[in-house]
């Protein structure tokens, strides 16, 4: 007689499918743990990244500072005089008006250069930054040096830093920075405001009435 293996119970077939159920089951949790847990660690790293270029961009980066200043009426008809000539400017310091036939030049001077001759220079879209000296110290003057040393080349005469730097006592304050028709008055010596005097370099340089040096 041939004798068959007995056949598992229907209780025996539920509880192995319910095995079988329970073991993906437990497959897909830990898969989903798995998911979560990468999700977490590459947000954790864009979060630490994102700090870390916030902190750069504090560190390094400085929006630029917007120039100051104010604007002086035009006077004079821009006329060349022989040097010498006494000129009568009605704004102090000058910021426009007749001049003499050269122009001053640019540079870092601790010597009065004659008014006609940088009031050309406004007149050609120079800066002119004029300072007490009995206001603005050596150390103040070697800051003002190194604004000199900093500031861009023009961008019509590539290489020229159309800036002239020089003393000047007929002005009620420190510092000023002078383009035509345009003043910026400055006490603050120490330290010089470097920023500002650039910002102001920037927004008027090579915008006179005449393009030259």
């Amino acid at each position: 007689m041939t004798q068959t293996s007995p056949q598992p119970s229907s209780t025996e077939r539920l509880t192995s499918r319910q095995r079988r159920i329970e073991e993906q089951r437990r497959r897909l949790d830990s898969l989903h743990r798995e998911q979560r847990r990468k999700r977490l660690v590459w947000v954790g790293v864009a979060v630490a990244l994102a700090a870390v270029l916030v902190v750069l961009m504090l560190l390094f980066f400085h929006p630029p500072i917007a120039a100051q200043g104010h604007q002086v009426p035009i006077e004079g008809n821009r006329q060349h005089l022989p040097q010498g000539q006494p000129i009568p400017y009605r704004n102090r310091p000058p910021s426009s008006g007749d001049h003499y036939d050269t122009p001053a030049g640019y540079g870092f001077f601790q010597r009065e250069i004659p008014t006609g001759n940088w009031v050309h220079d406004l007149e050609h879209g120079g800066i002119v930054l004029l300072y007490r000296t009995d206001l603005c110290d050596q150390t103040c003057q070697s800051q003002l040096q190194d604004v000199y040393n900093s500031a861009p080349s023009s961008q019509l005469f590539p290489g020229t830093r159309k800036i002239l730097v020089i003393p000047y006592q007929d002005m009620d304050h420190a510092i000023d920075a002078v383009a035509w028709g345009w003043l910026d008055e400055m006490d603050q010596t120490n330290p010089v405001d470097k920023d500002r005097v650039l910002a102001f370099y920037r927004a008027h340089v090579d915008r006179g009435p005449e393009q030259a040096l």
